[in-house]
């Protein structure tokens, strides 16, 4: 009767350490988490507040340069909020040489280059 008692006894003692071991793991791995998340939410406010004021301070490009030429045409070559080309005015899709559907910019590129 006192060994089977003693095999109980070794049983309980055995999971009752197993379950006090994952308790302080589990334990130990949720104060991490939350220790990351407090460090991580002023460093984040400050990584982002230190992206915005260095996008603030950014010195404008110099205009009249030809790749600025450029850009102000190749954006004239887009679909308006109408549905209609910035460059043409046309309503219908534009079409390469296949007849596949192809975007403003890729179908007046001959036109723009000519310009530049």
């Amino acid at each position: 009767m006192s060994r089977m008692v003693l095999r109980v006894a070794q049983i309980v003692g055995v999971l009752l350490l197993a379950g006090l071991a994952i308790s302080v793991v589990v334990g130990l791995v949720q104060w991490l988490l939350g220790a990351a998340l407090i460090v991580s939410i002023p460093l984040g406010a400050w990584w982002l507040y230190r992206r915005v004021k260095a996008r603030d301070g950014a010195r404008p490009a110099v205009t009249g340069r030809p790749a600025d030429r450029r850009s102000e045409l190749e954006s004239r070559a887009v679909i308006d909020a109408a549905g209609r080309c910035g460059w043409c005015g046309s309503a219908g899709l534009h079409k390469d040489e296949f007849g596949f559907p192809v975007t403003p910019l890729t179908y007046h590129r001959a036109e723009i280059d000519a310009m530049l």
